[in-house]
């Protein structure tokens, strides 16, 4: 299940749910998080000058450990050194440092606040990207799904283009696109190109 770092963009592996190493899988969404930073475009205000590193937060639980520090050491992302830095929602310092992140990975012990987040960065320049189920259907940018022995990821692009970035189309190919919930009567969740 590992994943080359120059096929990144090709659909992922199979993985059968009997047979899901963890720390794969953790390996193969840290590059993730990186190679979103290569397709995906912020907005010139995103950077306090042409020097400011590119940062991936990582709010809460950091599921990662060290894999995203070693995924993304030595690199660039449009010339810009890549830093990450670990945040926690209960410390101020950590909650206003959030609009300075460029990825913001939301861990797993943030579902409860996850609606809470998303309206704390609403309009800012900043990805969010999730395991938690709905996340993109519910506001989110990008939510990593397992579909059935697969991992992939779902695309909300009203709400990648509310925070005024731009996803490349080679992303969105590989992305399922998804509608945001409508919020009064219930409405199935639907997926572009489904069924």
């Amino acid at each position: 299940m590992v994943l080359a770092a120059s096929a990144w963009l090709t659909p992922a592996p199979v993985v059968r749910a009997q047979e899901v190493d963890t720390a794969k899988v953790l390996k193969v969404k840290a590059a993730y998080l990186y190679n979103f930073a290569k397709f995906v475009e912020w907005p010139d205000g995103a950077f306090e000058n042409g020097e400011s590193p590119f940062v991936i937060g990582v709010l809460g639980d950091d599921p990662f450990g060290r894999d995203l520090d070693a995924t993304v050491k030595g690199k660039t992302i449009a010339k810009r050194a890549v830093k990450v830095r670990r945040l926690r929602w209960d410390d101020q310092v950590d909650r206003a440092q959030l609009k300075d992140c460029h990825i913001l990975y939301i861990g797993g012990s943030e579902p409860r606040r996850f609606m809470e987040i998303v309206a704390a960065l609403e309009d800012q320049p900043v990805l969010l990207v999730a395991d938690i189920a709905g996340f993109a259907h519910d506001g989110g940018m990008i939510g990593f799904v397992l579909d059935g022995q697969r991992i992939v990821f779902e695309i909300n692009r009203e709400a990648v283009d509310r925070a005024q970035l731009k996803a490349s189309a080679r992303l969105l190919k590989l992305a399922r696109i998804v509608e945001p919930h409508v919020r009064g009567p219930k409405k199935s969740r639907t997926v572009k190109g489904e069924s």
